[in-house]
């Protein structure tokens, strides 16, 4: 199943979005932020997920990021991390989510002399986050990593009980996937865990949120390792434009058949 990214504060500011989502039938991967939880009534967040539901379509939930640090060496912090989090979660049930995604947390510039209380802190989190997902897939996500490795060790350290999104546009930039050419060390390192993808491009230098295809992501490499590996894998694209939703819509037409579930 694939989604598209949706802000939930989208649909009141920008109607236009709801109708194309309804119009072309597209799964909506949901942002949840502070706004959408703190002015909101829980009505409001009924009457959305009835309109989604009505028109037969499947809902999926990112998990507020904004200041919020999982791993936080400051208890006050994690404690104000874990509470947004959990908010989220509980607001979202009306939804039905087929997932939840939540960002990992770790920044070498943060975090690169404390690796070991970070590690600890980040499995405490999302240990409590997961004991609230219940049996809804969790999938924690990269942005500033430059690398899998402290990906894995918290997904292995949660002994599977949730799954890797791979945004491949986070690789790309702000990994320094493209000097690195690393997407290969990334796939295989996540390759036991359940794994879920966000899609969209980019030049190499900023988080452009472009239509696949408009930049330079090596998306033929991502196809080839996909059709070799066994377990499915699901996915939401990720354009910021009405524009950039055309370009990946064009892209996807014409190359049927990709490995996505």
């Amino acid at each position: 199943m694939t989604f598209v990214n949706l802000p939930l504060r989208y649909i009141d500011e920008h109607p236009a979005y709801l109708e194309l989502f309804l119009s072309q039938r597209l799964n909506p991967e949901l942002g949840f932020d502070a706004r959408a939880l703190e002015t909101r009534p829980e009505s409001w967040h009924l009457d959305t997920a009835r309109i989604f539901h009505d028109a037969g379509l499947r809902c999926a939930v990112h998990l507020p990021f904004f200041d919020l640090h999982p791993g936080s060496l400051d208890p006050l912090i994690r404690r104000a991390t874990r509470d947004r989090l959990l908010h989220a979660v509980d607001t979202a049930r009306v939804y039905e989510p087929a997932h939840f995604i939540a960002h990992l947390g770790y920044s070498h510039l943060t975090y690169a002399h404390f690796e070991d209380q970070w590690m600890e802190h980040a499995v405490d989190t999302w240990r409590l986050i997961l004991g609230r997902t219940g049996e809804t897939p969790l999938f924690l996500e990269n942005v500033f990593e430059h690398g899998p490795t402290r990906h894995a060790a918290v997904l292995t350290a949660l002994h599977g009980r949730a799954g890797a999104c791979l945004d491949l546009g986070h690789w790309y930039c702000f990994g320094k996937g493209r000097e690195r050419e690393n997407l290969g060390d990334w796939l295989n390192a996540l390759d036991p865990f359940p794994m879920h993808l966000h899609l969209h491009d980019n030049d190499g230098e900023a988080d452009l949120h472009l239509g696949m295809g408009r930049g330079t992501i090596p998306w033929e490499a991502l196809w080839a390792w996909l059709e070799k590996r066994k377990a499915p894998v699901t996915a939401t694209f990720e354009p910021h434009t009405e524009e950039d939703f055309l370009a990946t819509e064009a892209y996807l037409k014409a190359r049927p058949g990709l490995p996505l579930a």
